[in-house]
């Protein structure tokens, strides 16, 4: 059964979408003239994540320390994720490191599901199997090479961030826009 949505009423703040998605794309650009920055910035937010992560692990332990048998494995994670995650705020060169490897080790995993997903779709008798192998081999290629070159690790997390980033602020003004068309053809 197809859901249809119909509007009732005038669309309120239709461009606020619009705002906040030409501000995205503005923010991509920004991020890609000074990748430098965006790579410092993002190695910052990588120490600041680990941090907040450890802190929830910690708290979810000693909050269900009584009811859950594995508590203290989150307690202990959790502590040493805000340590690691302390250590590399203060630390942004070793921060801008680790983000580094982590990103290739990522790519790395990434790289070899693909491989093994491409054999699997080949036995299930998937046409075209092999470009989710070639697509495996691609990014297993940028892993190695992201863990070899740091440089070309930072550009690729830039670069993957601001594409991400740019690509969300289309789909977000695309909305507001869409939005605005619609509520033109409303006749109330």
């Amino acid at each position: 059964m197809e859901a249809v949505y119909k509007l009732q009423a005038k669309i309120n703040h239709w461009w606020l979408p619009v705002l906040l998605g030409t501000l995205l794309v503005l923010t991509a650009i920004l991020m890609i003239i000074f990748p430098i920055a965006t790579f410092s910035g993002l190695a910052v937010l990588f120490g600041w994540s680990l941090f907040a992560y450890g802190g929830a692990n910690f708290i979810f332990g000693v909050r269900n320390r009584k009811v859950f048998h594995a508590w203290l494995w989150y307690l202990m994670a959790g502590l040493l994720e805000m340590v690691l995650g302390a250590y590399l705020l203060f630390q942004p060169d070793i921060a801008a490191q680790a983000l580094v490897l982590y990103l290739g080790f990522w790519f790395t995993f990434i790289g070899i599901s693909r491989i093994s997903l491409s054999f699997l779709m080949k036995d299930m008798e998937i046409k075209n199997w092999w470009w989710t192998l070639i697509g495996g081999m691609l990014v297993l290629f940028l892993a190695f090479f992201t863990i070899l070159n740091p440089v070309i690790g930072m550009f690729s997390a830039v670069y993957l961030v601001s594409f991400a980033i740019f690509v969300t602020g289309i789909l977000a003004a695309s909305l507001g826009w869409e939005l605005k068309k619609l509520e033109k053809s409303l006749i109330v």
